[in-house]
């Protein structure tokens, strides 16, 4: 009888295109792997650890890890591209009052340069490999476009291509960034106002609005 059940479960799952038994031990394995990933990136501050290490705090077998990523790059990549998405809802939230795309924009910048700050061993990561997550379609650089085409659309921004626009600000970011990282005397978060300006007026937002708009009380 439960094998009887048990078949018809399956096809009931396979009708319904619900999750069989094995995809959801599947979604848990890999979880478990992004969760060690994050926990590592948190309290060591570096990704130099072995698959070994990673399986063991993730308490799945060592060939597991394979079937899921082919590399530690992949898999950190991961993790820290769903804690950017994390770090991009919070800017949704941040923002969801403004109604200057202006704003929005210098806003969501200067609360990103302060990772720097708040979670160093992320910054790190996230400037290094800045590039491939610029293509990503999650995380900070969709919503940074979704907000300069708000912005061209409103009039705001002066800018013939979106994505140049988004390279443009992504280079400087990821440069302030690395700046606060390994330079720590030369720029301090606060310089964050001044970055958010100048991309403003490389937008095209007049000087003294860019100025004002970056240094408004953030929220």
């Amino acid at each position: 009888m439960s094998q009887t059940h048990s078949a018809r479960d399956e096809e009931s799952q396979q009708v319904t295109g619900s999750p069989s038994r094995l995809d959801r031990r599947k979604t848990r394995t890999r979880q478990a792997l992004i969760d060690a990933a994050r926990q590592i990136l948190m309290e060591k501050g570096s990704s130099d650890v072995s698959i070994q290490e990673l399986t063991d705090l993730a308490d799945v077998g060592f060939g597991s890890f394979y079937n899921h990523f082919t590399t530690k790059t992949e898999l950190f990549e991961q993790a820290v591209g769903d804690i950017l998405e994390e770090h991009g809802e919070q800017l949704d939230r941040a923002t969801v009052d403004m109604s200057d795309p202006a704003e929005v924009f210098a806003t969501s910048v200067r609360i990103t340069v302060q990772l720097a700050t708040n979670s160093p061993e992320v910054a790190r990561v996230f400037s290094q490999g800045g590039l491939r997550f610029l293509i990503q379609d999650r995380g900070l650089a969709p919503r940074a476009l979704r907000d300069i085409r708000r912005g061209i659309e409103s009039g705001r921004f002066v800018v013939a291509n979106p994505k140049v626009a988004l390279a443009c600000a992504a280079g400087c970011l990821f440069a302030f960034l690395q700046l606060r990282l390994e330079d720590p005397p030369s720029v301090a978060d606060s310089d964050g106002d001044e970055l958010a300006e100048q991309l403003l007026r490389m937008f095209g937002v007049p000087a003294d609005s860019a100025h004002e708009i970056a240094h408004r009380s953030l929220p």
